[in-house]
Protein backbone atom coordinates (compact mmCIF):
# COMPACT_ATOMS: atom_id res chain seq x y z
CA UNK A 1 0.00 0.00 0.00
CA UNK A 2 1.75 2.99 -1.37
CA UNK A 3 1.24 6.22 1.46
CA UNK A 4 -0.55 8.96 0.39
CA UNK A 5 0.04 12.44 1.64
CA UNK A 6 -3.69 14.54 2.86
CA UNK A 7 -2.40 18.07 2.82
CA UNK A 8 -5.84 19.81 3.03
CA UNK A 9 -9.34 19.51 3.79
CA UNK A 10 -12.21 21.59 4.00
CA UNK A 11 -15.96 21.32 4.56
CA UNK A 12 -19.42 22.82 4.63
CA UNK A 13 -21.74 21.26 6.48
CA UNK A 14 -24.74 22.65 8.99
CA UNK A 15 -23.87 25.30 11.45
CA UNK A 16 -20.29 24.61 10.20
CA UNK A 17 -18.53 26.19 6.99
CA UNK A 18 -14.86 24.68 7.94
CA UNK A 19 -13.33 21.45 9.51
CA UNK A 20 -12.75 23.55 12.99
CA UNK A 21 -16.12 24.46 13.53
CA UNK A 22 -17.10 21.30 12.40
CA UNK A 23 -15.12 19.49 15.16
CA UNK A 24 -15.90 21.69 17.86
CA UNK A 25 -19.63 20.94 17.38
CA UNK A 26 -18.95 17.33 17.25
CA UNK A 27 -17.16 17.61 20.69
CA UNK A 28 -19.97 19.72 21.83
CA UNK A 29 -22.55 16.97 21.34
CA UNK A 30 -24.26 20.10 19.12
CA UNK A 31 -27.50 18.92 16.87
CA UNK A 32 -27.39 20.84 14.05
CA UNK A 33 -30.77 18.98 12.86
CA UNK A 34 -33.37 21.41 12.13
CA UNK A 35 -37.14 20.96 10.99
CA UNK A 36 -37.37 22.30 6.90
CA UNK A 37 -38.63 25.87 5.93
CA UNK A 38 -40.93 26.78 2.96
CA UNK A 39 -37.86 28.25 1.50
CA UNK A 40 -35.81 24.40 1.86
CA UNK A 41 -39.24 22.79 0.57
CA UNK A 42 -40.35 25.24 -2.10
CA UNK A 43 -43.88 24.85 -0.23
CA UNK A 44 -45.33 24.91 2.85
CA UNK A 45 -43.60 21.92 4.51
CA UNK A 46 -46.88 20.91 6.01
CA UNK A 47 -48.77 19.82 2.71
CA UNK A 48 -47.62 16.90 2.37
CA UNK A 49 -46.54 16.04 5.97
CA UNK A 50 -47.99 12.98 7.73
CA UNK A 51 -46.29 11.68 10.90
CA UNK A 52 -47.46 7.96 10.22
CA UNK A 53 -45.13 6.24 8.68
CA UNK A 54 -46.62 4.77 5.20
CA UNK A 55 -49.26 6.99 4.33
CA UNK A 56 -49.04 7.41 0.78
CA UNK A 57 -47.70 9.71 -1.11
CA UNK A 58 -46.63 11.56 2.60
CA UNK A 59 -43.64 12.08 4.38
CA UNK A 60 -43.61 11.74 7.93
CA UNK A 61 -40.20 13.49 9.10
CA UNK A 62 -39.55 16.76 8.34
CA UNK A 63 -35.92 17.17 10.13
CA UNK A 64 -32.90 17.10 9.12
CA UNK A 65 -29.50 19.01 8.34
CA UNK A 66 -29.68 21.98 6.22
CA UNK A 67 -27.37 24.49 5.40
CA UNK A 68 -28.60 28.10 5.79
CA UNK A 69 -27.18 31.26 5.52
CA UNK A 70 -24.09 30.28 3.63
CA UNK A 71 -23.19 32.44 0.76
CA UNK A 72 -20.51 31.98 -1.76
CA UNK A 73 -17.91 35.01 -2.48
CA UNK A 74 -18.27 34.44 -6.51
CA UNK A 75 -15.19 36.61 -6.78
CA UNK A 76 -11.57 35.17 -8.05
CA UNK A 77 -12.77 31.72 -9.63
CA UNK A 78 -11.99 31.50 -13.84
CA UNK A 79 -16.22 32.29 -14.03
CA UNK A 80 -18.20 34.89 -14.79
CA UNK A 81 -19.19 36.18 -11.10
CA UNK A 82 -22.58 37.11 -12.41
CA UNK A 83 -22.88 33.24 -13.91
CA UNK A 84 -21.65 31.72 -10.15
CA UNK A 85 -23.95 33.63 -8.37
CA UNK A 86 -27.11 32.21 -10.57
CA UNK A 87 -25.42 28.33 -10.07
CA UNK A 88 -27.71 26.33 -7.82
CA UNK A 89 -26.38 24.92 -4.19
CA UNK A 90 -25.01 21.74 -6.13
CA UNK A 91 -22.10 23.84 -7.87
CA UNK A 92 -21.29 26.61 -5.30
CA UNK A 93 -20.77 24.48 -2.08
CA UNK A 94 -18.61 22.10 -4.52
CA UNK A 95 -16.87 25.30 -5.84
CA UNK A 96 -16.46 26.21 -2.19
CA UNK A 97 -15.13 23.56 -0.62
CA UNK A 98 -12.97 23.06 -3.49
CA UNK A 99 -11.03 26.07 -3.09
CA UNK A 100 -11.07 25.89 0.29
CA UNK A 101 -9.34 22.61 0.03
CA UNK A 102 -6.74 24.00 -2.16
CA UNK A 103 -6.30 27.23 0.13
CA UNK A 104 -6.16 24.87 3.40
CA UNK A 105 -2.86 22.89 1.21
CA UNK A 106 -1.33 26.18 0.40
CA UNK A 107 -1.94 25.35 -3.66
CA UNK A 108 -4.47 28.02 -4.68
CA UNK A 109 -2.14 30.35 -6.65
CA UNK A 110 0.07 27.37 -7.30
CA UNK A 111 -0.85 27.76 -11.31
CA UNK A 112 1.33 25.21 -12.49
CA UNK A 113 0.61 22.66 -10.14
CA UNK A 114 -2.63 23.08 -10.75
CA UNK A 115 -2.53 22.26 -14.52
CA UNK A 116 -1.95 18.55 -13.25
CA UNK A 117 -4.51 18.48 -10.24
CA UNK A 118 -7.72 16.61 -10.98
CA UNK A 119 -10.95 16.49 -8.90
CA UNK A 120 -13.00 13.44 -8.15
CA UNK A 121 -16.32 14.42 -6.87
CA UNK A 122 -19.45 12.11 -5.55
CA UNK A 123 -22.53 13.61 -6.33
CA UNK A 124 -26.22 11.59 -6.00
CA UNK A 125 -27.99 12.00 -9.13
CA UNK A 126 -31.30 13.14 -8.10
CA UNK A 127 -33.05 16.63 -8.52
CA UNK A 128 -31.67 19.54 -7.27
CA UNK A 129 -34.15 23.00 -6.22
CA UNK A 130 -32.99 24.56 -9.50
CA UNK A 131 -33.50 21.88 -11.73
CA UNK A 132 -37.16 21.25 -10.50
CA UNK A 133 -38.20 25.17 -11.46
CA UNK A 134 -36.96 23.89 -15.10
CA UNK A 135 -38.32 20.42 -14.98
CA UNK A 136 -41.53 20.34 -13.65
CA UNK A 137 -43.47 22.53 -14.72
CA UNK A 138 -42.42 20.57 -18.54
CA UNK A 139 -44.11 17.65 -16.65
CA UNK A 140 -46.91 19.15 -15.22
CA UNK A 141 -48.16 20.68 -18.99
CA UNK A 142 -47.65 17.45 -20.28
CA UNK A 143 -50.12 15.76 -17.74
CA UNK A 144 -52.58 18.70 -17.91
CA UNK A 145 -52.71 18.02 -21.76
CA UNK A 146 -53.00 14.32 -21.09
CA UNK A 147 -55.66 14.71 -18.30
CA UNK A 148 -57.34 17.03 -19.73
CA UNK A 149 -58.39 14.86 -22.88
CA UNK A 150 -59.13 11.90 -21.04
CA UNK A 151 -61.47 13.92 -18.20
CA UNK A 152 -62.87 15.83 -21.59
CA UNK A 153 -62.27 19.25 -19.37
CA UNK A 154 -60.42 21.47 -22.21
CA UNK A 155 -59.45 24.14 -19.18
CA UNK A 156 -58.31 21.66 -16.65
CA UNK A 157 -55.43 22.77 -14.71
CA UNK A 158 -53.05 20.83 -12.23
CA UNK A 159 -51.70 23.19 -9.20
CA UNK A 160 -48.13 24.60 -9.40
CA UNK A 161 -46.17 23.14 -8.00
CA UNK A 162 -42.56 24.26 -8.55
CA UNK A 163 -42.82 28.04 -10.28
CA UNK A 164 -41.26 28.40 -14.01
CA UNK A 165 -38.04 30.15 -13.72
CA UNK A 166 -36.09 31.36 -16.68
CA UNK A 167 -33.43 27.81 -17.67
CA UNK A 168 -30.16 28.38 -16.90
CA UNK A 169 -28.13 25.77 -18.86
CA UNK A 170 -26.01 24.73 -15.89
CA UNK A 171 -28.67 24.41 -13.50
CA UNK A 172 -30.03 21.16 -15.60
CA UNK A 173 -26.58 19.33 -15.39
CA UNK A 174 -27.53 18.13 -12.08
CA UNK A 175 -24.90 14.78 -11.84
CA UNK A 176 -21.30 15.24 -14.09
CA UNK A 177 -22.00 19.31 -14.73
CA UNK A 178 -20.70 20.30 -11.19
CA UNK A 179 -17.51 18.55 -11.36
CA UNK A 180 -16.69 19.66 -14.38
CA UNK A 181 -17.89 23.30 -14.09
CA UNK A 182 -15.61 23.12 -10.33
CA UNK A 183 -12.49 22.30 -12.64
CA UNK A 184 -13.09 25.14 -14.92
CA UNK A 185 -13.60 27.01 -12.43
CA UNK A 186 -10.36 26.61 -10.58
CA UNK A 187 -8.19 26.33 -13.68
CA UNK A 188 -7.42 22.27 -12.99
CA UNK A 189 -5.74 20.88 -15.85
CA UNK A 190 -5.98 16.84 -14.42
CA UNK A 191 -8.66 13.76 -14.31
CA UNK A 192 -11.85 15.58 -13.43
CA UNK A 193 -15.08 13.11 -13.04
CA UNK A 194 -18.28 12.67 -11.06
CA UNK A 195 -19.59 9.19 -8.96
CA UNK A 196 -22.93 8.32 -8.01
CA UNK A 197 -22.01 4.84 -5.79
CA UNK A 198 -24.76 6.11 -3.00
CA UNK A 199 -24.09 6.73 0.53
CA UNK A 200 -20.04 5.04 -0.39
CA UNK A 201 -19.72 8.24 -2.66
CA UNK A 202 -17.04 10.22 -0.91
CA UNK A 203 -15.19 6.95 0.50
CA UNK A 204 -15.09 5.99 -3.56
CA UNK A 205 -13.72 9.18 -4.66
CA UNK A 206 -11.01 9.17 -2.29
CA UNK A 207 -10.15 6.05 -3.36
CA UNK A 208 -10.03 6.96 -6.74
CA UNK A 209 -8.31 9.55 -6.18
CA UNK A 210 -5.45 7.10 -4.80
CA UNK A 211 -5.06 5.50 -7.83
CA UNK A 212 -4.85 8.38 -10.18
CA UNK A 213 -2.06 9.08 -8.06
CA UNK A 214 -0.33 6.42 -7.44
CA UNK A 215 -0.69 5.74 -11.22
CA UNK A 216 0.88 9.05 -12.08
CA UNK A 217 -2.13 10.23 -14.06
CA UNK A 218 -1.79 13.50 -11.47
CA UNK A 219 0.65 15.54 -8.98
CA UNK A 220 -2.46 16.40 -6.70
CA UNK A 221 -6.16 15.13 -6.60
CA UNK A 222 -9.34 17.08 -5.02
CA UNK A 223 -11.73 13.87 -3.49
CA UNK A 224 -14.91 14.06 -1.86
CA UNK A 225 -18.34 14.35 -2.27
CA UNK A 226 -21.93 16.60 -2.65
CA UNK A 227 -25.12 16.55 -0.92
CA UNK A 228 -27.19 18.85 -2.58
CA UNK A 229 -30.76 17.18 -3.85
CA UNK A 230 -34.04 19.03 -3.52
CA UNK A 231 -35.29 18.31 -0.01
CA UNK A 232 -38.57 17.69 -0.85
CA UNK A 233 -37.57 14.75 -3.26
CA UNK A 234 -34.66 13.68 -0.38
CA UNK A 235 -37.73 13.32 2.44
CA UNK A 236 -40.35 12.06 0.29
CA UNK A 237 -38.05 8.91 -1.05
CA UNK A 238 -36.71 8.21 2.44
CA UNK A 239 -40.34 8.10 3.91
CA UNK A 240 -41.05 5.67 1.09
CA UNK A 241 -38.11 3.62 1.94
CA UNK A 242 -39.64 3.71 5.56
CA UNK A 243 -35.75 4.82 6.51
CA UNK A 244 -36.38 7.76 9.03
CA UNK A 245 -36.92 6.95 12.94
CA UNK A 246 -40.79 6.95 13.49
CA UNK A 247 -39.14 6.36 16.89
CA UNK A 248 -36.00 6.46 18.97
CA UNK A 249 -32.76 8.44 17.30
CA UNK A 250 -30.59 7.87 15.01
CA UNK A 251 -27.22 6.18 15.92
CA UNK A 252 -25.32 5.05 12.87
CA UNK A 253 -23.58 1.78 12.66
CA UNK A 254 -25.44 0.85 15.92
CA UNK A 255 -28.17 -2.30 16.13
CA UNK A 256 -30.19 -0.02 18.56
CA UNK A 257 -30.50 2.90 15.75
CA UNK A 258 -34.05 3.62 14.58
CA UNK A 259 -33.23 4.90 11.16
CA UNK A 260 -31.23 7.71 9.53
CA UNK A 261 -31.46 11.22 8.98
CA UNK A 262 -30.85 13.49 5.68
CA UNK A 263 -28.62 16.15 5.64
CA UNK A 264 -26.98 18.46 3.22
CA UNK A 265 -23.29 19.06 3.03
CA UNK A 266 -19.76 18.85 1.24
Amino acid sequence: MQPVAVIGLSTLFPDASDPHTFWENLVAGKDSRVEASPDQMDIDPYRFFDPKKGTLDRYYCLRGGYIQDFKLDPEGFALDAQTVKKLDEVHQWTFYVAREALRDGGHLQKKELLQNCGLILGNLSFPTRSSNHHLLPLYRKAYEKQLSELLKEPNFKLEAFASERDPIFENLGISGLPAHLTGKALDLGGPTLALDAACASSLYSVGLACHYLHAGKAELMLAGAVSAADPFFINMGFSIFQAYPEKGESCPLNKDSGGLFASEGA
